[in-house]
């Protein structure tokens, strides 16, 4: 088999960057799909309003706090950081808790903060990490990208904000 001429090459070469960046332009990669959890949003209302918060599936809400460990129990999506799980930004009315999905199991309207036992981020790309504070301060637990901690160790029951970054 004969090796490409330079010509070849180039070609090639400016075919794939083509192609790549046509791909980039139109939206197409993950971290469109999934949503950016990293974004600035100016309240928390983006939250409590969104139907993904208790969507059994979603695109957008791609981390999910459990009431019970081994992923049990009520459940709540998260697509964004969250600086007081207790106090929720809104725009136009006071702050409010993030509350568990209604449906079956324990914790069903019960506070996400300060009650989550288990937690399990979907995110391709990004690190969930929950801490014992507000603010992002105090004890963590680092949930990695597509992967879930059966029991949160040193945030369980008493789990305050949570940050999303990039591994690297």
């Amino acid at each position: 088999m004969q090796s490409p001429t330079p010509s070849r090459r180039r070609l090639r070469t400016a075919l794939v960057a083509a192609v790549m960046g046509a791909s980039a332009f139109t939206g197409s990669g993950m971290a469109h799909a999934e949503g950016d959890p990293t974004a600035w949003i100016s309240s928390d209302e983006d939250t409590i309003m969104s139907m993904e918060t208790c969507a059994s599936q979603s695109e957008e809400f791609r981390f999910r706090f459990y009431y019970s460990p081994n992923y049990q129990g009520a459940w709540v999506n998260v697509g964004h950081n969250i600086y007081d799980l207790l106090n929720l930004k809104m725009t136009a009315s006071p702050a409010r808790p993030l509350y568990f999905c209604g449906g079956t199991g324990s914790g069903s309207g019960q506070r996400a903060g300060n009650n989550s036992a288990s937690a399990y981020n979907w995110y391709e790309g990004y690190i969930g990490t929950v801490y014992y504070s507000a603010g992002y301060k105090g004890a963590f637990d680092m949930v990695g990208t597509r992967s879930g901690i059966s029991t949160l160790w040193n945030t369980r029951n008493n789990n305050r904000s949570i940050q999303f970054s990039r591994p690297w």
